[in-house]
């Protein structure tokens, strides 16, 4: 699907990459089948400092509705994303990881069509389903709890009262087939109102890789919109976390480092903060 220069674009579709230009191709084909009656673009950018990589994406450049940028250095999630939302023009900006696959070609307008049904909603997130074993993935949390984050990567988690303390935080209990109000979504795919995420400044550049996405969305519940799951999209993902490991990989894999730093930023800044949805 192609859009006429002078039309401007209702969605703006912000795919961030590190060395997944292949799966990102992949990801840009499938949005440019959605059927929509609405103009779209897509902004590409990359994070991975690898020319291969990097000519890969660039070959997206002969869609006329996609933009390519290549970053000249790994900026991480937040400042990554920030940077590709300054070329954002939409009335809605979709942050979607670079592994996703839209199977379904009503995915986009489904959602675009619900945000405009219901103004109270700041952020909406589709049903997630893991490519590799066909299961859903528990995109929906509860807020973080610094304890939780670190007792279900120890031993501590078997431990009866806190295996159903973490079981619960990992909302494990959701019916994943049902429209409903959250927390927080991971923001493997969202959409939010551009005039929202302008307002509360973008991601917060007080994280770096982790923790943007509750961050952001106890922001919106402190504007008072709401952050919905919608299965009635559904869209796809290769279901590897950064983030996934116990403590043995915690001394091996940079990533889950970045994520405790993260994590202790997150809980200190909302230490006395509450939840948004309570106040």
């Amino acid at each position: 699907m192609k859009i006429e220069n002078s039309s401007k674009p209702k969605a703006s579709i912000i795919i961030l990459d590190y060395m997944k230009a292949k799966r990102v191709c992949q990801n840009v084909k499938s949005i440019l089948v959605q059927k929509v009656d609405f103009p779209i673009e897509i902004v590409v950018a990359d994070n991975s400092s690898n020319p291969e990589n990097a000519d890969q994406l660039k070959k997206l450049d002969k869609y006329e509705n996609v933009q390519v940028h290549i970053n000249n250095s790994n900026l991480g999630y937040v400042e990554g994303n920030n940077g590709a939302a300054k070329h954002a023009t939409g009335e809605y900006i979709l942050i979607v990881n670079p592994d996703i696959i839209w199977r379904e070609d009503d995915t986009l307008q489904k959602m675009i069509d619900y945000m405009d049904q219901h103004e109270e909603i700041g952020i909406l997130g589709p049903k997630q389903i893991n490519d590799g074993n066909g299961e859903v993935a528990m995109t929906v949390r509860a807020f973080p709890k610094l304890f939780l984050q670190i007792a279900r990567r120890t031993w501590l988690r078997k431990l009866p009262l806190i295996r159903g303390w973490v079981e619960h935080d990992e909302m494990q209990h959701l019916n994943y087939n049902k429209i409903q109000e959250v927390d927080w979504l991971q923001s493997s795919f969202w959409v939010m109102r551009k005039d929202l995420w302008d307002n509360v400044g973008g991601l917060s550049d007080d994280y770096f890789l982790f923790m943007s996405d509750p961050d952001m969305c106890h922001k919106v519940w402190k504007k008072g919109f709401k952050v919905v799951y919608y299965p009635e999209a559904t869209v796809y993902a290769d279901g590897i976390r950064l983030s996934q490991g116990g403590m043995k990989a915690f001394f091996q894999k940079w990533t889950l480092r970045q994520h405790m730093k993260d994590a202790i930023k997150y809980r200190w800044k909302h230490l006395f903060g509450g939840n948004p949805r309570q106040s």
